[in-house]
């Protein structure tokens, strides 16, 4: 009879430490959800998340993201990243637009480099794919504000140039007329390979269909506000699928603009 006593106290007991252990349980749980929640990885993984959500979203062909090891600093967080993607001149904004909209609350995804260089594939339209580079960081330091130089930069260089050669072609007779209005838009030159480091330097290379169109294209990136201290280096005499043009090396610098 004792027996049966004491194995029906212990049950009791077992039964209580269970009612008062749940809740505890549920609520340390929380605790621990809401103390991850902002810790480094979690907000890297958000960030990253939105990132390709927004690629896949805007149809941009993603292609690899190699991701640095974690930056701690006094007051805040980095990581550096480097992403990578296949995509015509017309989605270059688009995808430097995604960086801008991926940030904010409490991080941001501001691009400090992007290096293009021209492939061999082209698309439907005749453009040819680009393959561009973008060096970013995410970083907890929101107060610094999102710099929008890039952006500006590729919206005033695809007004001024293009990546898409500019030959002329033979075309049937009645057409040279439109065929001089095109060139002229483009300027008559091509870039092949841009690359603007994290201090906002710029090297392009390219080709131009005559000589005196290479200076009037640094002429005409000046003009647009968003290029400073171009510089010509060397310009030679090439040939471009078998027609005769001017290969050129040019430097300069691309213009602050923060957005905050």
């Amino acid at each position: 009879m004792k027996k049966i006593a004491y194995l029906l106290v212990l049950a009791t007991c077992f039964i209580g430490s269970i009612s008062f252990a749940g809740p505890y349980r549920a609520q340390d749980a929380e605790n621990l959800k809401q103390t991850y929640k902002d810790t480094p990885l979690a907000l890297t993984r958000l960030m990253l998340d939105m990132h390709l959500s927004y690629f896949e979203r805007s149809a941009i062909r993603f292609m690899d993201v190699r991701i640095s090891p974690l930056i701690v600093g006094e007051n805040h967080f980095e990581v550096p990243l480097e992403m990578s993607f296949m995509l015509t001149e017309d989605q270059i904004p688009l995808t430097l637009r995604g960086f801008e909209e991926s940030s904010g609350g409490k991080m941001t995804a501001t691009p400090r480099a992007v290096n293009i260089s021209v492939s061999a594939e082209t698309a439907a339209d005749g453009k040819p794919f680009l393959s561009m580079t973008v060096m970013s960081i995410f970083t907890s330091n929101v107060k610094s504000g999102y710099d929008k130089s890039l952006q500006k930069a590729f919206t005033a260089f695809s007004k001024t140039t293009t990546f898409s050669p500019q030959l002329h072609k033979a075309l049937p007779v009645g057409q040279s007329k439109k065929r001089e209005a095109t060139a002229n838009v483009n300027n008559g030159t091509w870039i092949t390979n841009m690359r603007v480091d994290s201090d906002n330097r710029m090297q392009l290379t390219g080709y131009a269909i005559e000589s005196r169109l290479v200076n009037q294209l640094c002429r005409e990136l000046e003009k647009t506000g968003s290029f400073s201290e171009l510089w010509l280096h060397s310009m030679t005499r090439n040939v471009y699928e078998k027609q005769p043009v001017m290969r050129f090396d040019i430097s300069g610098k691309i213009i602050s603009a923060p957005g905050n």
